[in-house]
C-alpha cells in the first residue's frame, strides 16, 4: 500500500489578486500564484513591469477560490 505524500503547505501556491493603490479606486494590475503575500508581490513587480518606485504601493489580496 502506497503511503499519502506529505506537503509543506508554503509548497501550495495560492492565487493573489494584485492591485495598484495610487488614488480611490484601486488600480487591478492582474493575477500571481505565489505561497505568501511578499512572494506574490515580488513576482508581480517582474511578471507585470512595475517599477521599483511603484512596488511600496502595490497590495496582494488573497483568492479564495
Amino acid at each position: 500500500m502506497a503511503k499519502a505524500k506529505k506537503t509543506n503547505p508554503r509548497d501550495h501556491l495560492i492565487r493573489w489578486r494584485i492591485s495598484l493603490i495610487r488614488a480611490a479606486p484601486a488600480r487591478f494590475v492582474g493575477f500571481v500564484r505565489a505561497p505568501d503575500e511578499d512572494s506574490a508581490i515580488e513576482m508581480a513587480v517582474k511578471d507585470y513591469g512595475i517599477s521599483e518606485r511603484l512596488r511600496d504601493r502595490l497590495v496582494a489580496i488573497r483568492e479564495n477560490l
